[in-house]
């Protein structure tokens, strides 16, 4: 009986476990364009003021003109 036990608490960790890395690994980055770059790291301050810290701006120069886009966690949908 305490083997039984014992083992349905094993495997009962293990699900839930494995379901919290599953939820943790889902998460995924949104990109978001801001406008036009004006230089500097204005595509960084405007990125964080929208998404706040982990948000990561960046601005394209290799397009005329220069786009600002921002990278950050999509929110979680309930």
């Amino acid at each position: 009986m305490a083997r039984l036990l014992q083992a349905y608490c094993l495997v009962l960790l293990f699900v839930l476990t494995a379901g919290l890395m599953v939820k943790t690994t889902a998460a995924k980055d949104c990109t978001e364009g801001l406008g036009t770059c004006a230089g500097g790291n204005d595509c960084e301050q405007s990125c964080f003021e929208r998404h706040g810290p982990g948000s990561q701006g960046t601005c394209d120069r290799t397009i005329s003109p220069p786009l600002c886009s921002c990278i950050f966690m999509c929110p979680l949908s309930t």
